[in-house]
């Protein structure tokens, strides 16, 4: 490390130690000469990295300035920051740094990572080197995202360069996004748009003959090959962690509107059940969407779960056949609504056991006379897809 990068790792340390800072603060843990920090220094201000608390005289101080570059100086020589030391270093309250900090992050330039009350931290963006064509950016941003090893949500061409760097096991960025368009393409056609996908075709080949689902359908598919999880079920998988985030929630809720009101509208849906999560969490997915999702004029079914000492999720469970007995076993239907058409929502499809199951109980109690299902999303490795655009 060259003598200019230990400098610079002094400063943003004493910065973070103790905030605006005297010359004779740094002099003291450097070997440089007094006249060689005052160099360095007045570089730093008149490139808008630093800010001076006077003009001249004993009484100035160094604090840093509040914009990108100045904040890509302080990450240079950190990894994360707190909302206090971000406070300390600009020489503002915690209030008002939360208000600056804001814009930075709504720009892409930070990252806000952790949920109250427990302590936030940001994270710098690197912009990416990467020189992608503007549809693979387009389509990058909007439907690509990874979790990292530490529970960080990358999205867009940010978690695309960072699985690809990290996790794909290849060099060749640029490539992999040239065959993330051509993977799409195979399963979306050249639609750019998404309303929904039909996979009505996998419940034949599922269950044969004992199908009791109209139509299924899923907002998107849980996964592509080789790039893994698409972005909304990396959002469902993060909503279902445990802890509560409204703004994601909310996210998801947005995501799936549109197509629940197409399905209500097109196959004249009068009654909407909710699929109940199985595991007992702090902040359950199921129960949000149940209250946040609107329905319109539909009334609700009462569907719920038996609890058992050990409670056993679907996707624990390889037989087709151990699926049907648990959704036989555990799911109960109490209604006394008479409905026409009933759409049934839950968050993802496997095989689509439960789903089915509950169709069957409506349809056994003479409750209605077709059941659909929609989910957020869904297995794309078997079944024929229709992908339905939006209008």
């Amino acid at each position: 490390m060259n003598n200019k990068n230990i400098q610079y790792e002094v400063i943003v340390t004493t910065l973070l130690n103790s905030g605006a800072f005297a010359i004779s603060d740094i002099e003291a843990n450097s070997e440089l000469s007094r006249k060689a920090v005052g160099n360095v220094l007045r570089n730093l201000v008149e490139i808008d990295i630093l800010k001076k608390t006077a003009k001249s005289g004993s009484g100035v101080r160094y604090k840093l300035a509040v914009n990108e570059n100045a904040i890509k100086f302080v990450f240079e020589s950190v990894d994360q920051i707190t909302i206090s030391e971000i406070a300390l270093v600009w020489g503002v309250s915690v209030a008002s740094a939360k208000k600056y900090i804001k814009k930075f992050v709504d720009e892409g330039i930070l990252k806000k990572n952790g949920l109250p009350p427990k302590k936030i931290i940001y994270t710098f963006i690197s912009k990416s080197d990467y020189k992608f064509t503007e549809e693979q950016e387009e389509i990058i941003n909007k439907y690509y995202s990874h979790t990292t090893p530490d529970g960080q949500l990358l999205e867009g061409v940010v978690g695309f360069v960072y699985w690809a760097e990290n996790r794909s096991g290849r060099k060749d960025v640029e490539k992999l996004a040239s065959e993330y368009i051509e993977m799409r393409e195979k399963y979306f056609g050249k639609k750019k748009s998404i309303l929904m996908i039909d996979a009505s075709d996998k419940l034949e080949h599922v269950f044969g003959e004992d199908v009791y689902i109209k139509k299924l359908f899923h907002r998107d598919f849980d996964a592509l090959p080789v790039f893994g999880k698409t972005n909304l079920s990396q959002m469902v998988r993060t909503a279902k962690s445990g802890r509560t985030n409204v703004v994601l929630m909310n996210g998801i809720v947005n995501e799936i509107q549109d197509s629940v009101n197409e399905i209500i509208k097109k196959y004249e849906v009068d009654c909407v059940g909710f699929i109940p999560p199985t595991v007992a969490r702090k902040a359950q997915l199921m129960t949000f969407i149940n209250k946040k999702l609107n329905v319109g004029k539909c009334k609700k079914i009462n569907i719920s779960k038996v609890q058992n000492l050990v409670p056993v999720q679907q996707k624990s469970l390889k037989k087709i056949d151990d699926r049907i007995l648990n959704a036989q076993k555990t799911i109960q239907v109490d209604t006394d609504n008479i409905c026409g058409n009933v759409l049934l929502i839950d968050d993802v499809t496997g095989s689509g056991a439960t789903l089915n199951q509950t169709a069957k109980k409506i349809m056994e109690k003479n409750n209605a006379q077709n059941v659909y299902a929609f989910t957020i999303t869904g297995s794309a490795k078997s079944g024929v897809f229709d992908v339905i655009g939006e209008a």
